[in-house]
């Protein structure tokens, strides 16, 4: 049986190519979302491999990144993509704030966040045996 780690690894991938997909269909908020299940994916994977536990089912990823012991580590740009990203998953769930979140998806923030998060999940990726 595959290391759970590596299972966590695969559905980052996959939401990455999600999120290029969204990109090319100009969908920039859901390449946003895709990006921070990436992330988050990637960071529970690194969870996993820590402690041997089920991460825990949070979404801010400043946090899971804090509960993984990899936030002391992180550079403040990394900080900073993370602290972003988490609003993806927070706020896109609610009306006025997905309208105000939509505003700022530009083709070019998108692409933009979505380099930084392949850049993230290799960072990641880099952690595990």
């Amino acid at each position: 049986m595959r290391a759970q780690s590596s299972v966590w690894i695969d559905i980052a991938d996959d939401d990455l190519d999600a999120a290029e997909h969204c990109l090319q269909g100009k969908r920039f908020l859901w390449a946003m979302f895709m990006c921070q299940q990436a992330v988050e994916k990637a960071i529970k994977a690194v969870y996993f491999e820590k402690t041997g536990e089920t991460p825990p089912k949070k979404h801010d990823l400043i946090s899971l990144a804090g509960s993984a012991g990899i936030l002391e580590e992180s550079t403040r740009e990394m900080k900073d993509l993370l602290r972003r990203l988490s609003l993806y998953y927070i706020e896109t769930r609610y009306p006025d704030k997905r309208a105000a979140l939509e505003t700022k998806c530009t083709q070019d923030h998108t692409k933009e966040i979505l380099a930084r998060s392949k850049g993230a999940v290799e960072w990641l990726k880099s952690m595990l045996k």
